[in-house]
């Protein structure tokens, strides 16, 4: 689907009320369109609109519309320089970004280069298993065991009554 389609469709879906999906076409664009500043620009203003600023300063980092606040909360959100380049998403040239933008973009990247290496994930890829302490027996265990019980009681006097006669 062409940009110029999918930014229809994000229209109506905003004129309707429906942020969620409009924000949904708007990222799936981007995934295909990772350095279009114009819908990064649109993206942000959303996410400004729907009180979300973390998300606001990611997608608006590279805009000239971002606001301080919002840069604010997306370094709060994510205090890892390395990990803030990441979010970005861009691998475009600058000369396509604002002087400004692209003097922010700069500065990150310094401000990562000065913190060392990246940080590596370390942790597991696999789901962390339950730990079982102490097994509580469900309902039916109970029942279970309750029913054998009783007709082991009924077993052993019928062999007493046997036995006896």
């Amino acid at each position: 689907m062409a940009k110029a389609d999918v930014l229809a469709r994000v229209r109506a879906d905003l004129a309707a009320g429906h942020t969620h999906l409009a924000v949904q076409r708007l990222r799936t664009l981007l995934a295909v369109l990772p350095d279009d500043i114009d819908i990064r620009a649109l993206l942000s203003s959303i996410y400004r609109q729907t009180g979300n600023p973390v998300e606001a300063g990611r997608w608006g980092f590279l805009t000239d519309d971002v606001r301080d606040a919002e840069l604010t909360a997306f370094a709060k959100a994510n205090p890892d320089p390395w990990q803030r380049l990441r979010l970005l998403h861009f691998q475009g040239d600058t000369v396509h970004l604002s002087a400004t933008a692209a003097q922010r973009l700069v500065q990150l990247a310094e401000e990562a280069e000065r913190s060392g290496k990246p940080t590596q994930w370390a942790g597991s890829y696999r789901a962390p298993t339950k730990k079982r302490g102490v097994v509580v027996p469900c309902l039916f265990t109970f029942v279970v065991i309750g029913v054998a019980l009783v007709l082991a009681g009924i077993g052993a006097i019928k062999v007493i009554g046997w036995v006896a006669d």
